[in-house]
């Protein structure tokens, strides 16, 4: 007000989410959105080349037998921009100097690029030259218009104005920019208001209708428009990260399938079909205005079951379902916003030329009932879906405030849905050569500033496999007033900001009293694929993710956290190692982080374990050991394997079939080598949890024979690796792996008392030295070699399954017992 401003132009995208709109109409200030969905190059902010068929309605035409054109056509931005400038300025004559006149503020995310191109543009059809304008933006704001695409259309539209405005300006060339001498005409009448402007009037107080893409005129009185104003249909907003936003209009009730649908195709007809492509594997998120930007929901059942979504959402947004025919239809408003995270597209056939305008007039006409019953998500051609952006040192703008999306890492919980994001913006690097592991580990946390990336191995790196890599992430819950954004949150894309810590406690339901009944922040393990296929393989039902999923639905039978405590699945951005304008979505899965057990694996254990520390230069290093290793005794022993064995059997018990024991690393072992957790538990995708289904069900089918229950069989060799693991446990101590090997062969040639009496020999050594140089007899040296020898006993039994042993490796439970009976003193 202090300016005189009496209206405002938004050129920035991403709606009216959190601008107030409410204060500006009651000071009188008019509201006008144009939604400019990048700062790029590339992108036709003033006007676009397009190719046009025209009636030969001149002779010129007709003698040539012309139809086809490329001409100029100005784009929405500059129309709408134009027609708010040239409405006030007839406002302002029409007050004939009662009232001071009035200004329009131009406005978008940092006041560079967008708004001041259009009100470049939008100054030049009034009269001004391009050279004034461009030498007051040099006093007053000189850092802006560094968009270099940007200031080719500034003097392009510059050399139009000069030629309409010229005297020879022919009919020809006043047809060949016709849209353009359209908004010269507006500007010099200065009297016409645009009735395609979107503004905050009376009449227009709940809506919002005009559409981001300038409709062709046969579609201004389209069926879709009768029904959003008949009330069928309702226009949200779309967010596709690393692109744009859009208005779509959807059905204001339908199935979560359908609405996925009806976006998807939307995405293909006006973004993706430019590059002959389509949207593959996607993801829908909806999060709702007047909620913080990271307060959503996932509507996918990878990641919450489809009652939770139900449930979170009428919880978190007062959207309710009802059944009808059979599925929960939605009932849809206007403060809906939803994201569609693109993954992967597939390449499709280029359509005919002559088809393309009649393609064009119908693409917001949606049938769903045509669509291709073929699930692209699961077609094996789909390749990764990358976007571009260029981060330019001279703009104050980061890659999340050009492409309108968030760099935090977001996550749900399996179970209850709830969202959480990273507490730093996260960006991870990938290499379009899975092979290429060294490129997957950098990370970059700038905010507010050009991407950092730091030297591989400094990026909270907990472990790398041939299938992914695992770094260590900070998460915290978020809440719908933004009050989880604390002082120690970065401030990056902050939309609630609370000044103060607010009580949240307040007005809440007692289902999210319950939710939230747990710590706000903690620590997790984020497993990354190292490529699409992998990613894709790992989301399916029976391999890791939806076992995952499952082990945390059933969490009562992983009570005693032997199993790696699975929590939901993440969404990340990263880019490319050696193209760092090129990005990506990834998709992750989420597990507890442990600080007591790490990245310790029980094969770095065996390793230390076996160690011999004359061979250890380092003298920390060798004292550590030693205490390790002195330590570590039989008792120990019988600890470490009864929890590892425990840790299978709560997998039969969850009903996994498959575990990869092979190589160690999938076990991690505590600090106090106490205990153990499995991880990587889907057994190269053959493991799976069997629930009866509905139509098995003896209660739902009285007729049909209850199914037969099969006992869960973990497929796991015990008859290889359990025994050489207990090998080098009570013989490798402090020895290497090859007096293991060398032992284990000279116990096998000896005769049965020679091989017991290596076995005690060694025991000695390893578990009780000193006991034996005692030069006197005494009760402790006495109870060491009855211990020794039952020890001796029970192990050569086992090693070369002699009775009761004989069968010890054929089962888990025949292995429990066997380890059961090992002596302890």
């Amino acid at each position: 007000q202090s300016l005189n401003v009496t209206a405002v132009l938004n050129c920035a995208s991403g709606g009216i989410a959190r601008l107030p709109v409410d204060e500006l109409k009651e000071c009188g200030i008019r509201y006008a959105f144009t939604n400019c969905r990048q700062d790029s190059y590339t992108y036709p902010i003033l006007h676009e080349k397009k190719k046009v068929t025209k009636r030969p309605d001149n002779v010129e035409r007709m003698i040539m037998g012309k139809t086809d054109s490329e001409d100029i056509i100005c784009s929405q931005h500059l129309e709408v921009s134009n027609s708010l400038f040239a409405d006030i300025r007839r406002q302002n004559s029409a007050r004939e100097g009662k009232q001071p006149s009035g200004n329009v503020l131009f406005f978008c995310v940092a006041g560079q690029n967008r708004s001041a191109a259009l009100a470049a543009a939008t100054l030049m059809l009034h009269g001004k030259s391009l050279e004034e304008i461009l030498r007051h933006c040099a006093r007053q704001r000189s850092f802006v218009l560094e968009n270099v695409g940007f200031q080719r259309q500034l003097v392009e539209l510059e050399a139009i104005v000069n030629k309409l405005k010229g005297r020879d300006a022919t009919q020809l060339l006043r047809d060949q920019f016709s849209s353009h001498w359209e908004l010269l005409q507006q500007a010099r009448s200065s009297i016409q208001q645009s009735k395609r402007i979107r503004m905050m009037d009376d009449d227009e107080d709940a809506r919002l209708m005009a559409l981001t893409d300038r409709p062709p005129a046969s579609l201004l009185h389209s069926d879709s428009e009768c029904e959003l104003l008949a009330g069928t249909k309702v226009e949200i907003e779309l967010l596709i990260p690393g692109l744009c936003t859009m208005e779509v209009r959807i059905p204001k009730e339908c199935t979560i399938p359908t609405v996925k649908k009806f976006l998807v195709q939307h995405v293909n007809d006006n973004l993706l079909r430019h590059e002959n492509t389509a949207v593959a594997k996607a993801w829908l998120v909806l999060a709702m205005f007047g909620h913080d930007d990271m307060y959503d929901i996932p509507l996918e059942v990878e990641a919450v079951e489809m009652k939770v979504q139900l449930k979170r959402m009428k919880c978190m947004f007062g959207l309710t379902a009802r059944l009808k025919d059979g599925e929960p239809h939605v009932t849809w408003n206007e403060r809906v916003r939803f994201a569609l995270v693109i993954f992967s597209v597939i390449r499709i056939p280029k359509v005919p030329s002559s088809k393309s305008v009649s393609n064009d007039s119908k693409k917001m006409e949606i049938d769903i009932d045509d669509a291709d019953n073929i699930d692209p998500s699961k077609c094996p051609d789909q390749v990764p879906w990358t976007f571009v952006h260029e981060e330019r040192p001279n703009a104050p703008a980061t890659l999340l405030q050009n492409n309108l999306l968030s760099t935090h890492l977001r996550a749900w919980d399996f179970v209850t849905g709830e969202s959480l994001a990273s507490k730093l913006p996260i960006v991870f690097s990938f290499a379009e050569d899975p092979r290429d592991k060294r490129a997957f580990m950098m990370v970059s946390q700038s905010a507010d500033t050009l991407q950092q990336f730091r030297a591989p191995g400094e990026g909270d790196i907990l472990g790398m496999g041939e299938n992914a890599i695992v770094h260590r992430v900070q998460l915290s819950f978020t809440q719908g007033d933004g009050g989880h954004r604390d002082e120690k949150w970065t401030r990056v894309n902050v939309g609630l900001e609370n000044d103060k810590p607010t009580d949240n406690s307040a007005g809440k339901s007692e289902e999210e009293e319950s939710d939230s009944s747990h710590e706000d922040e903690w620590d997790a393990a984020v497993k990354r694929p190292f490529s699409l296929g992998k990613m894709l393989v790992f989301l399916q039902n029976s391999s890791e993710a939806g076992l995952a999923k499952r082990l945390r639905l059933a969490n009562l039978l992983n009570s005693d956290k032997r199993v790696l405590y699975f929590y939901g699945l993440g969404l990340g951005l990263s880019t490319n190692a050696y193209n760092q304008n090129q990005y990506k979505f990834e998709l992750m899965l989420l597990a507890r982080y442990c600080e007591t057990f790490s990245t310790y694996t029980m094969r770095r254990f065996m390793e230390e374990y076996m160690t011999v520390r004359s061979s250890v230069t380092d003298e920390a290093q060798r004292l550590s050991l030693h205490k390790m290793q002195s330590e570590f005794s039989i008792t120990s022993v019988k600890v470490f394997l009864v929890s590892l064995l425990n840790a299978f059997r709560d997998l039969t018990l969850m009903g996994v079939q498959a575990f990869d024991f092979n190589h160690l690393n999938n076990v991690l072992v505590s600090r106090d080598y106490q205990s153990v957790h499995l991880i990587d538990i889907d057994g190269n995708a053959q493991g799976s949890i069997h629930y009866p289904s509905l139509e098995d069900t003896f209660a739902n089918n009285p007729t049909k024979h209850p199914p037969q229950i099969r006992s869960p069989c973990l497929n796991i060799d015990l008859n290889i690796l359990l025994p050489s693991v207990i090998e080098q446990l009570i013989l490798g101590k402090g020895r290497g792996r090859s007096f293991v090997s060398n032992t284990r062969s000279e116990v096998w040639r000896a005769k049965e008392e020679d091989g017991k009496a290596i076995i005690r020999g060694i025991l000695m050594d390893n578990f009780y030295p000193g006991v034996e140089n005692q030069e006197t007899e005494g009760e402790l040296k006495s109870k060491v070699r009855i211990h020794v020898s039952k020890v001796a006993e029970w192990f050569y039994a086992l090693m070369k399954k002699k009775t009761p042993w004989t069968n010890w490796t054929h089962d888990i439970y025949d292995a429990m017992r066997c380890i059961d009976h090992l002596p302890i003193s």
